[in-house]
């Protein structure tokens, strides 16, 4: 599945995009998986605070803490 990676930064009620990637994942913990590994990679202007991960059809799937922190089930 094809899932859309945006790394951005949160204040207030105001939101930059740092980066956006597409990642290709069987699920969407391996998503994340991914996402915390370009958090550690991907040159960014700025240390993102947040991420968002969407769909190919731009449906959010996750929304959190750049660290790639999981809900709890």
């Amino acid at each position: 599945m094809n899932f859309v990676i945006e790394f951005y930064r949160s204040r207030d009620a105001d939101e930059a995009t740092l980066a956006k990637v597409s990642l290709e994942a069987p699920n969407l913990r391996a998503a994340l998986q991914g996402a915390t590994a370009l958090f550690h990679t991907l040159t960014m202007p700025q240390i993102p605070d947040r991420l968002r991960i969407s769909d190919e059809d731009g449906g959010e799937l996750y929304a959190g803490p750049a660290d790639g922190a999981y809900p709890a089930p």
